[in-house]
């Protein structure tokens, strides 16, 4: 595209005078230069728009993960714990001793 317009510069600016003609080519390709550049800061621009969205979609699904894992292990301790409270209250006895065992293993240990 930018060598196209080149050419048709350059088919207007022909002349007699070779330094004119060169001035003219370089002053077209500055334009060039200077539209390929605006043209890449464009898609630098999109495709950082288009990363940052990505990015934030990923944050949000990684959030709603995260937080779904976190409820499924509070319910799971939950139950536990239910569980734990239930079987205490059926058999108090044998709960105290091996709470004591489980102590006394962990006092040796640490």
């Amino acid at each position: 595209m930018a060598r196209a317009a080149t050419t048709a510069r350059t088919a207007k600016t022909n002349s007699d005078d070779p330094a004119k003609d060169l001035d003219a080519e370089i002053a077209a390709l500055r334009e060039d230069i200077a539209a390929i550049t605006a043209t890449l800061g464009d898609v630098v621009k999109y495709r950082t728009d288009e990363a940052k969205t990505e990015a934030r979609r990923l944050r949000k699904t990684a959030e709603r993960k995260g937080e779904e894992t976190l409820e499924q292990v509070q319910d799971s301790f939950g139950a536990a714990e239910g569980e734990l409270k239930s079987v205490i209250r059926e058999k108090p006895i044998q709960s105290v001793l091996i709470a004591a065992g489980v102590g006394y293993i962990l006092s040796k240990i640490l």
